[in-house]
């Protein structure tokens, strides 16, 4: 895969024509262990193949890119190139060969160059979670796993431009949505009445009295509140037929959350067939993230639940700009490959705007962006959007075209903070299971 880009500086070039070739290839230190070897000679790698790497290609610019110090090394079959429990120095990227992960429980997987997974880390966080073993020859390249600390995300679109990949810049939607965003013309929907008022007022010092007041305005928010607390999933041993009694049950923290997340749907409406069903899938989509999510929290018990299942419905609330711009725009200016590819690179930029700008805590106004960057590091402790995050990617479990485009779950940072005994990846199955009964129940609630 990556082996027959490798390309030595050709003998006889004449100085301009080398200075060239550095703009666009990182050189490759010899190897780790091998340094003091005179045989071994740095190797060039095209910063082109550098950028497909993930989160490589998300985090640094191409200057910085080749700036990096990377490692080149070889394995004959047979060898190790690392010990699960062993410290994690760096990132380690799989370029030729194909390599044999083994876990705690002797189960293990096949991770070869052809494979999209070989354009993830074989192993970051802290300690390996996995013993390596080459089954071909096999090389890797070692990359400071310091970039994981880097974060780019802007919040204040006012003062940080949206960070765009290359592949966009050819991309007639995003031309025309960045000119709008420029200007500063960003059409944000509006935040429900009830819901903002609600989150304003959690900031001060106020009674179940003033929330029911509040709620009761929206009788049909004040409905679903009692119908969700009715559910399966707070299991009342009484029947509730009131808002105030509702209310009551939940906590106030607890029903302002839930009434932001039923207000959720009402957010954009379209009378374009085909942007009408984005924003159905987009939708559904965020219910079940947010049940996955509620599930994780109940699970791991260091994040709110509640907060876990909204923090869900807003993973992907960032995509709703770029449908609204799509809906003013006339179908022959754009394809569904072009919206694709912006939603893709951009609603997590977007999200965490729109909930700057909405006043959210910071918490949840970076979810959006986080949640969508598979090796983010939010430090030593589990965060919401670790949970987010992790939902998302059970999530993406279940759609069988999504699988081969997932990194090792064992790999990603947020997966490394949990008990090793509350979650394996044989266990994901079951979560997915579990989470089932949940998604059913709130997509009665949500999507009606």
């Amino acid at each position: 895969m990556l082996l027959n880009l490798f390309k030595k500086n050709p003998i006889g070039k004449t100085k301009q024509a080398s200075d060239r070739k550095q703009s666009t290839t990182a050189a490759i230190l010899p190897s780790r262990v091998n340094q003091s070897s005179n045989n071994i000679k740095p190797v060039n790698i095209p910063v082109k193949f550098l950028k497909r790497l993930m989160p490589l290609g998300q985090l640094l610019i191409e200057e910085e890119i080749l700036a990096l110090k990377i490692h080149i090394e070889n394995f004959t079959p047979g060898s190790a190139l690392f010990i699960r429990g062993t410290e994690v120095d760096a990132l380690v990227y799989l370029c030729k060969g194909t390599v044999y992960l083994e876990t705690t429980n002797g189960i293990g997987q096949e991770i070869n160059e052809a494979t999209l997974k070989a354009l993830f880390p074989l192993s970051s966080g802290e300690f390996h979670q996995f013993t390596a073993i080459a089954k071909s020859n096999v090389t890797v390249i070692y990359i400071p796993k310091t970039v994981l600390l880097l974060n780019r995300n802007p919040i204040n679109p006012l003062n940080n431009p949206l960070i765009a990949s290359d592949s966009l810049q050819n991309n007639p939607f995003f031309l025309r949505f960045y000119e709008h965003f420029q200007k500063h013309d960003l059409k944000i929907p509006s935040f429900p009445d009830v819901a903002l008022k609600l989150r304003r007022l959690a900031m001060q010092d106020i009674g179940i009295a003033e929330v029911v007041k509040i709620v009761s305005t929206d009788p049909v928010i004040a409905a679903k509140l009692i119908q969700i607390v009715n559910s399966p999933i707070y299991r009342t041993l009484n029947p509730i037929s009131n808002c105030h009694d509702a209310v009551n049950r939940l906590g106030l923290k607890n029903t302002i959350n839930l009434v932001t997340a039923i207000s959720m749907k009402s957010l954009i409406k379209s009378e374009n067939p085909a942007i009408k069903k984005r924003i159905q899938e987009n939708w559904t989509q965020s219910i079940k993230v947010s049940c996955i999510s509620h599930t994780l929290a109940n699970l791991t018990r260091q994040v709110n639940q509640e907060e876990a299942l909204l923090a869900g419905l807003l993973n992907n609330i960032g995509t709703l700009p770029l449908l609204m711009f799509a809906d003013q725009l006339p179908e022959s200016a754009f394809t569904e490959s072009d919206l694709d590819q912006c939603i893709k690179s951009l609603q997590g930029q977007i999200g965490t705007i729109i909930l700057e700008r909405w006043e959210f805590p910071d918490n949840l106004k970076t979810v959006p962006v986080k949640a969508s960057n598979w090796f983010d590091y939010t430090g030593e402790t589990l965060q919401l959007s670790d949970i987010v995050l992790l939902a998302k990617f059970h999530y993406l479990l279940t759609l069988h075209e999504h699988r081969t485009e997932l990194p090792l779950i064992n790999t990603l940072p947020a997966f490394q903070k949990l008990d090793s005994q509350l979650l394996t990846p044989e266990q994901s199955l079951q979560i997915l299971q579990d989470s089932k009964q949940q998604i059913s129940e709130t997509m009665k609630f949500f999507m009606a």
